[in-house]
């Protein structure tokens, strides 16, 4: 019975501490000036919609999937693609120099936000 209770008390207490250091929607609301959220027609959600660009805000582990997000959000809107990339340690970088020369070469516009 101690043990059950020892593990309850570990996985409800690290369950209260936050995965990241800010939420996604708090880098948003900070960082997309000029643009809103915006829902397009197959209910997908473009994180950032400028007059320019079509943002997908992301985590740097998540790079892939920010990268197929921006294509489509941009496909979707006629907009070009954008991406804030969210570091939370200098570990992340390894992920900037995957992502970096894909961005190059689909011509997707990169933005850092360096939080550590």
């Amino acid at each position: 019975m101690r043990n059950v209770f020892i593990f309850l008390f570990i996985l409800v207490t690290t369950a209260a501490y936050p995965k990241h250091k800010l939420l996604e929607r708090d880098y948003v609301a900070q960082y997309c000036t000029g643009g809103t959220e915006f829902t397009l027609p197959d209910r997908t959600r473009v994180d950032c919609l400028t007059d320019e660009y079509a943002i997908e805000f992301d985590f740097a582990p998540k790079w892939a999937e920010a990268l197929g997000q921006s294509l489509h959000y941009a496909r979707m809107t006629g907009r070009e693609p954008g991406i804030y990339l969210i570091l939370e340690s200098g570990k992340d970088m390894r992920f900037v120099d995957i992502l970096s020369p894909l961005c190059d070469l689909y011509g997707v516009k990169l933005e850092l936000i360096q939080n550590y």
